[in-house]
């Protein structure tokens, strides 16, 4: 039987990366033929502003038009509805029945195979080639994940031995929306069809505001932990039952609650470095609680990798952890829908918290901000001053009797 190995994927846009996959699994596996094939309507893509199945097809064909064991296959892009793996390798093994597949993916993908569409049945009609390592955040080594699918459903998995590239395509997409060069991690012909098309700036330029919101979900699902990006996405509900009940704006507050953690997947130390990097000012006592850094590293991310510009927006998710005195109405969304969102359940004073946010957004800011320089101080760890500053701000005004009635709707 011919051994034909499957690249799928949306290819958006496919690069040097999936290139070198495939002719590893050529030779390692004694292949003997590589079919390169784009998805439709790719089912775990449902928040991804996907680029037009014509363009993902046409970087296709020129990307591996070089590579005499590559072949092109719209098998999947002409199928309409949702492309499923097992509805696909079970169709060509019906239409190729002298083939035996050989189905390629990531790392990523084999940590995440049981929550697809029929996994057994995958594992049944296809041998399983991995390129790449440990998927981060996995509790399992690639071997063992190996081990623990081939005992569960008796199928064949692999690795492919190759050397691992820091290349994705969604990486690839952000620097082309910015006007950047990518062309050395792309065949010269897929960047010039990109070039010609203008296929990503456009993509980011000429999205409403509305539109940009399917977009930034999927960028975070990408980027983000599955709890992180849980977070975020309570966040923005929150914010948005929050922005209705003050007549506050509801683009601005679904957009700075999606985005307030978009700095999330970045450890402190990388933050600091990026911070530096674009010269963005840090002060001492960030250096020393540097936690509260990923909102103002997400401040410059928002506006210089997710393409916002409101600056409404972008103060929000600035000042989201430490709080500020005079503090807008929309900062103080962001901020006490980051403490009540419906994830959380790690405060004790949440239910009360709750309850006040839909009554009075100042005196939750006070008591958020009490609890939270109490629980700091008796942890012994270091307090942004900007904290304490803003808990003075609020604490004055209730003294003074300027709480009462602060913060109700204004319609």
């Amino acid at each position: 039987m011919k051994k034909i190995g499957i690249m799928g994927g949306t290819f958006d846009p496919i690069h040097n990366g999936h290139i070198a996959v495939g002719r590893q699994a050529y030779g390692e596996y004694d292949l003997d033929e590589i079919w390169f094939m784009p998805s439709g309507h790719p089912p775990h893509k449902t928040d991804h502003v996907v680029t037009s199945v014509e363009d993902r097809c046409e970087m296709t064909r020129l990307a591996i038009k070089e590579e005499p064991y590559f072949r092109f296959s719209d098998f999947e892009a002409r199928r309409e509805g949702n492309t499923y793996t097992a509805q696909t390798l079970k169709l060509l093994r019906e239409n190729y029945p002298d083939c035996r597949f050989f189905f390629i993916i990531g790392a990523d993908s084999l940590y995440e195979l049981e929550s697809w569409y029929r996994p057994e049945e995958v594992l049944h009609m296809a041998v399983i080639l991995v390129a790449g390592r440990k998927y981060p955040g996995a509790e399992r080594s690639l071997e063992s994940q190996i081990s623990y699918l081939r005992d569960k459903y008796q199928g064949e998995i692999f690795p492919l031995h190759l050397k691992e590239m820091d290349v994705a395509s969604v990486h690839l997409r952000e620097m082309a929306a910015e006007g950047e060069d990518v062309s050395p991690y792309l065949p010269a012909a897929v960047w010039e069809y990109i070039q010609t098309h203008d296929l990503y700036r456009r993509r980011k330029d000429e999205r409403a505001m509305n539109e940009q919101i399917p977009y930034f979900r999927q960028r975070l699902q990408e980027k983000l932990p599955p709890m992180r990006y849980e977070h975020s996405l309570g966040v923005s509900y929150t914010a948005m039952a929050l922005a209705m009940r003050y007549g506050c704006d509801l683009d601005q507050a679904e957009t700075a609650g999606l985005l307030h953690d978009c700095a999330k997947h970045y450890s402190d130390g990388e933050i600091i470095k990026k911070c530096r990097k674009h010269e963005i000012e840090l002060t001492e006592a960030e250096l020393k609680a540097p936690a509260v850094l990923h909102a103002k590293y997400g401040e410059w991310l928002a506006e210089h990798r997710y393409g916002v510009n409101d600056p409404e927006i972008l103060s929000a998710i600035r000042w989201h952890t430490t709080g500020h005195a005079g503090m807008t109405v929309l900062e103080k969304i962001i901020y006490i829908a980051d403490y009540i969102e419906p994830r959380r359940d790690n405060a004790p004073d949440l239910p009360a918290m709750r309850k006040l946010a839909f009554q009075d957004l100042d005196r939750t800011m006070y008591e958020i901000l009490k609890g939270t320089l109490k629980y700091l101080k008796k942890k012994g760890g270091n307090v942004d001053p900007m904290t304490e500053e803003a808990y003075e701000y609020f604490k004055k005004m209730m003294e003074s009797g300027e709480l009462a009635g602060k913060g109700e709707s204004t319609v």
